[in-house]
């Protein structure tokens, strides 16, 4: 056998070169395209069988809802987490300034905002003691917090109102807490800074409507104690 038929005979003289060599199908690529149409249409409907079973128990069911609801968070944090491997540390936030407030007077003083206020949310809230008590709570986690001047996570401010006040909140109602707290502190709020006389003012006032005598010793909140 002379050398022509040798490699006319060899593997890979039988194999054709060229651009239709390098974009051959894969196995796989190849058992999805021949699969059955049948097999793919009852794949497609068991699919949305399962999406609406899901979808069902998830409306009937509030605790499956929330483990999905975790799930769901768990995979966002883990999907952030790989995202910022090797970027730097994103800048720390300020906090907002609170007054130095106890956590009756601060709850006293947006009592007294609310009783100012003609919006139907404020009305909503006046029924709500409970709303009231516990922004107030809020209110002295975030000031307990803040101390540093650094804005507090969601994290340590839902871990501060569960050992100190006994509230368990989920990430989105203290996500909420938190963005009541600072705007309550806005200019114009409740638990805005203001100068000493005008504390004294609106402290005066609360108490009149409370039917209590006022307090006109000029007095200064006592310092928080955490």
């Amino acid at each position: 056998m002379d050398d022509t038929d040798r490699d006319r005979d060899s593997p890979s003289a039988s194999v054709p070169a060229g651009p239709e060599q390098e974009h051959r199908l894969t196995a796989e690529e190849l058992a999805f395209l021949l699969r059955d149409p049948m097999l793919q249409a009852r794949e497609a409907e068991r699919a949305a069988r399962s999406n609406r079973s899901r979808t069902e128990r998830r409306a009937a069911d509030p605790a499956y809802a929330e483990r999905l609801r975790a799930g769901d968070r768990e995979r966002q944090r883990r999907r952030r987490l790989r995202d910022s491997i090797g970027r730097p540390e994103p800048p720390e936030q300020p906090a907002v300034a609170l007054p130095d407030l106890t956590q009756a007077q601060a709850a006293e003083r947006l009592t007294d905002h609310l009783h100012r206020s003609a919006s139907a949310q404020a009305a909503q809230l006046r029924a709500r003691p409970d709303r009231i008590r516990l922004y107030a709570e809020a209110f002295v986690a975030y000031r307990t917090l803040s101390a540093d001047g650094v804005r507090p996570t969601r994290g340590t401010l839902a871990a501060l109102l569960k050992s100190r006040f006994g509230r368990s909140v989920t990430p989105s109602q203290v996500q909420k807490l938190r963005d009541h707290v600072e705007g309550f502190a806005a200019a114009g709020g409740p638990w805005a800074e203001m100068p000493a006389s005008g504390a004294a003012s609106g402290t005066v006032a609360a108490r009149k409507r409370n039917g209590g005598k006022a307090d006109t010793d000029g007095h200064a909140p006592r310092p928080f104690r955490p």
